[in-house]
């Protein structure tokens, strides 16, 4: 597996300068309201996508589906700049938006949209490792006002999955966890899922996919009695660790990024949850982060890795009061050990 073995915020939203020297296996990101731990995970899923400069317009990253021309405004005050060590090898992205006075038209169509003409406005120009990128897919970004053009680089080697989770979890299932459940299903992982579910819900025996009557399909647990209840219906942390779980195995070889890890799932059984995580991490050989609130959360987690605590890192954000930038202490093995035993703060 490729890990990311370190990363570096440079230039993104509130945390410039922001640096995780040291990331493990498993990672737990603590730390005040406000501080930057979502903005870190998402700057994050970036870099690892830094290939693909359509991941900029991304909702996950812009926490909103609303259009926008410019996406680097909203991350950025003009570059984006992100480092990280990767697979042993350090590498940099960098990510600037120019403005276009409707210099030449493209030809776009869109769904059941007939071939129309639009003018280019803007351009997406994006660096690896100094190198303004340059390969053999060049593409664009169609918006009320033009296209914005961007070009790609053709990463060197296939990709590591990366996932993110949102902490603004559903209590519907969009197609793209439908196509993870699928996926579940030909691999023969489904009784896992049913399993998962267990952790709250002792008495689900298996987990359906239906079709309603106006032709939506949805996913339905089914109780030891045969009742077939929608999982929505079974509330927001059985949602979330279903959610969970399918992430963890689209993550499979590469990374896993979650928001709020814990929410919706209460704390008495968080210790099974990372007891599970960490068997899904070494199945599926995922690297994991996460944000959290809770100290239960915390516990768990440490209690979960107590035989290896190399592989957990507890990274708490904070604001330097003299700079006012965000910086981060890492605890991990014997410092983390230690941590817990002199009852230190690490939330």
């Amino acid at each position: 597996m490729v890990h990311l073995s370190s990363f570096e915020a440079v230039h993104y939203r509130g945390i410039d300068g922001l640096s995780l020297p040291r990331l493990s296996r498993a990672n737990l990101i603590t730390g005040a309201n406000g501080v930057g731990k979502t903005a870190l995970i998402e700057a994050i899923w970036l870099f690892t996508g830094r290939y693909n400069p359509m991941i900029l317009w991304n909702m996950s990253v812009h926490r909103s589906g609303n259009v926008v021309l410019d996406p680097i405004a909203k991350l950025s005050d003009g570059v984006l700049e992100l480092r990280g060590t990767e697979g042993g090898s350090e590498h940099e992205w960098k990510a600037t938006f120019e403005h276009v006075s409707g210099t030449g038209q493209v030809a776009t169509e869109g769904p059941a949209q007939p071939l129309t003409q639009l003018p280019v406005v803007g351009r997406v120009n994006t660096y690896l490792d100094g190198e303004l990128a340059k390969g053999n897919i060049s593409g664009m970004h169609a918006t009320p006002w033009g296209v914005v053009t961007h070009e790609s680089s053709v990463p060197p080697q296939p990709r590591p999955h990366c996932v993110i989770e949102s902490t603004h979890w559903q209590l519907t299932t969009p197609s793209e966890y439908m196509q993870r459940y699928s996926d579940i299903v030909r691999e023969g992982r489904k009784q896992k899922l049913a399993s998962a579910i267990n952790l709250i819900l002792p008495k689900i025996t298996d987990v359906e996919i239906l079709t309603g009557q106006t032709g939506e399909s949805y996913v339905s647990a089914v109780t030891e009695g045969g009742s077939l209840l929608p999982l929505s219906d079974l509330g927001g942390g059985v949602v979330r660790l279903f959610r969970l779980f399918l992430n963890f195995f689209a993550s499979r070889d590469g990374l896993l990024l979650a928001d709020e890890m814990e929410n919706g799932i209460h704390y008495s059984v968080l210790r099974d949850v990372w007891r599970h995580a960490r068997i899904w991490m070494r199945d599926w050989n995922v690297q994991f982060v996460a944000t959290t609130h809770s100290a239960e959360c915390i516990d768990a987690a440490m209690e979960a890795f107590a035989d290896n605590p190399e592989d957990l890192a507890i990274h708490k954000l904070f604001e330097n009061e003299d700079s006012g930038k965000i910086g981060a202490a890492t605890f991990t093995g014997e410092a983390l050990e230690g941590a817990r035993e002199l009852d230190w703060e690490v939330r």
